[in-house]
């Protein structure tokens, strides 16, 4: 059955653990809560995902699944409320424009959210938008946190990324029922999103999981080498005052000293450093088997195409919410490029740039430089000169009415944009209500006819031309538009041009 028959009923796909019901909506098939693992506790709990039980008869994927357990609220940024959890939580949803379609391109969205947050069972992840532009979109949920991001004694590395690459089978052994070509697979992703993206795509490429990739806002150096990870494990376990085993204490209470524990003190950087200013204790870690090296050079393979960039403020999005904007001091600059490793020609590059500013905008600067834009300049050049079609830009729209005007673009402002959620109430003090709707079309015909052709639409990157697509209120292409800030962030270049 299509979407072109009667629309009242419920359209019916056979997947390798049964047949799955859809509802169809203003020309768009949804199936929302469709396993492809087990539940990842119980007896499974720490371990590696393990395959969905089958069903008899037909499973009604109406309703969005629960999300991984997390914290009810973000910590280290606010008191936003996060999504309804329980364990049973690895499901994923599908949109479709025509489940009897052939081929069409799909795209699979990973959810950011610090590694601890987050979901995507959710309506701010509704794919349909994109399924009207004629893709077929999956998102999926995954493990966070402790169970999903921590490398325990015992436990499984990466299980949060695992859980992906799960997903990734699942899409490849079954999206052709739904309309789709599993044989052009884009994943896609925002921050921690993006990044979990950048550490498996050698990997799932190799396995002909994905053939194109689009990072927005990635930070690719924020991972653990094998022995940082145990390290971590240990620190945060001493943080939540857990000395037995995490299974004898219940989920609820373990979250809850989750949060107490990462909130205010994972901020002091005497206690946390370096990790105070990567914002998260939950990262990949290098396991030798899916993530096999941190090297840059390591990250996504030739190939598979890239479509790459980062938000012009990006790190505005952490410290005016929680208020180290507005309170920093100097020390709190040498903390981060400590914290960084920023070597001495950098930070007197820094200090030339940036040392009229007031301190909060230096700062600002600084973790912008070395999580988001420095890396993701550099991952972009690395995959350029390994011969990888190649293509990068800049969310630039600075407009937004935050923190009386000045949060800029912001870390995530793109996603509301890129998902027409520009009315939802929860992005309205982000966007504000004249946000030009055009620039989220736009954002969106450049992610599906890379998706689709692998072309976005403007010159291919290089390290000679430098061509950088800028999403503001009017699109244009600049070569390499943050060129000033680079010797901050690039030991090879000592004289920094003249700030503009």
């Amino acid at each position: 059955m299509t979407t072109h028959e009667n629309a009242t009923k419920p359209v019916l796909v056979t997947t390798t653990s049964g047949v799955v019901a859809g509802k169809v909506r203003e020309g768009v098939v949804s199936f929302k809560g469709i396993p492809y693992a087990a539940e990842p506790y119980g007896d499974n709990r720490f371990k590696p995902p393990r395959p969905p039980r089958p069903w008899d008869g037909v499973l009604e994927a109406f309703e969005f699944g629960p999300c991984a357990p997390q914290p009810p609220t973000y910590s280290l940024v606010d008191a936003t409320p996060l999504y309804p959890w329980e364990t049973d939580c690895l499901s994923l949803n599908v949109y479709t424009p025509d489940a009897g379609a052939a081929r069409l391109p799909v795209m699979v969205w990973v959810h950011a959210g610090g590694y601890s947050s987050g979901g995507a069972s959710t309506p701010r992840a509704d794919g349909s938008v994109f399924a009207r532009e004629g893709v077929v979109v999956v998102a999926m949920n995954y493990r966070l946190g402790v169970d999903g991001f921590l490398s325990l004694p015992g436990g499984t590395t990466n299980a949060g990324m695992l859980d992906v690459v799960a997903a990734l089978r699942w899409v490849r052994d079954n999206i052709a029922a739904f309309g789709g070509d599993p044989d052009a697979v884009t994943v896609f992703g925002n921050s921690s999103g993006s990044a979990i993206i950048a550490a498996i795509a050698k990997t799932v490429a190799g396995e002909g999981l994905i053939h194109r990739a689009i990072l927005q806002s990635p930070c690719p150096t924020l991972v653990a080498e094998a022995d940082e990870g145990r390290e971590v494990a240990e620190r945060v376990l001493a943080d939540m005052n857990i000395g037995t085993d995490l299974r004898d204490i219940p989920l609820k209470e373990l979250l809850g000293r989750r949060h107490r524990a990462l909130d205010v003190r994972f901020r002091d950087a005497a206690r946390w450093h370096p990790y105070t200013y990567w914002f998260s204790p939950y990262m990949p870690v290098v396991d030798g088997t899916l993530f096999t090296d941190s090297a840059l050079s390591e990250r996504i393979p030739a190939s598979v195409d890239l479509l790459i960039g980062t938000n012009r403020d990006e790190s505005r999005y952490f410290l005016m919410r929680n208020g180290q904007f507005t309170s920093a001091t100097e020390q709190d600059v040498l903390d981060a490029r400590k914290a960084y490793d920023v070597p001495d020609e950098c930070r007197a590059a820094a200090d030339s740039l940036y040392g009229h500013l007031p301190i909060g905008e230096q700062l600002a600067e600084t973790v912008t430089n070395w999580i988001w834009r420095g890396p993701t300049i550099e991952l972009t050049k690395l995959h350029a000169e390994s011969g990888g079609n190649t293509f990068a830009y800049e969310f630039a729209w600075q407009e937004s009415p935050a923190f009386d005007g000045c949060y800029g673009a912001a870390h995530f402002l793109e996603v509301p944009f890129l998902f027409d959620q520009l009315d939802d109430p929860a992005f309205a003090p982000q966007v504000g209500p004249d946000a030009p709707a055009d620039l989220g079309r736009a954002l969106r015909r450049s992610w599906v006819q890379f998706a689709t052709t692998g072309d976005a639409g403007w010159p291919r990157y290089d390290d000679e031309s430098r061509s950088v697509m800028i999403f503001d209120s009017s699109r244009r292409v600049e070569r390499d538009p943050r060129e000033y800030h680079r010797a901050a962030w690039d030991a090879h270049r000592t004289s920094p041009a003249s700030h503009r």
